[in-house]
């Protein structure tokens, strides 16, 4: 359950349109679902964030 005590970390899950990898990193100002980024490490796919989310820090 939610509790407005719990310290919570806002991640950005990006995915590559091509080979599908994903990278998790740390929210950033400015990010939004949909939003473009670079290119893709592995294969120079365009990379889009598709998901933005929060994980309850274990303190």
């Amino acid at each position: 359950m939610f509790n407005k005590n719990e310290n919570m970390e806002s991640y950005t899950l990006e995915q590559c349109g091509s080979c599908r990898k994903q990278f998790k990193r740390k929210f950033s100002k400015g990010d939004f679902v949909f939003k473009i980024m670079s290119k893709c490490s592995s294969c120079q796919g365009q990379v889009v964030i598709t998901k933005i989310f929060a994980d309850t820090l274990i303190p």
